[in-house]
């Protein structure tokens, strides 16, 4: 399956843009969020879970710039948020197939 180059967060349409490079970049991370672009980047070449949690950790940074919080210790509630949710999602998917089928 072709991963999204966009998604649709609260109405405001964000690019997501892959990049090739096989190590992460000057600031030491795998994916960073830009609310100034509504641009996502995250870097193509990690494992699958990694990626998996890459994308949503840098889907919720974008929950939160969307919604204008401002949380102390934002980089580690995201952290441990999106790890939690791909967890979850992964040792239950069809408690998330369900889900889906409600939205």
């Amino acid at each position: 399956m072709k991963p999204p180059r966009q998604i649709r967060i609260f109405n405001r349409l964000w690019a997501i843009k892959y990049l090739d490079d096989s190590v992460p970049d000057s600031h030491n991370t795998w994916g960073w969020c830009e609310p100034a672009t509504q641009t996502i980047f995250i870097f193509r070449n990690q494992k699958q879970d990694c990626l998996a949690d890459t994308f949503l950790h840098e889907i919720i940074h974008a929950i939160y710039d969307s919604l204008g919080m401002n949380v102390a210790e934002e980089e580690n509630t995201v952290h441990r948020i999106a790890t939690g949710l791909c967890t979850v999602w992964r040792d239950n998917p069809a408690t998330f197939k369900w889900w889906q089928s409600l939205l």
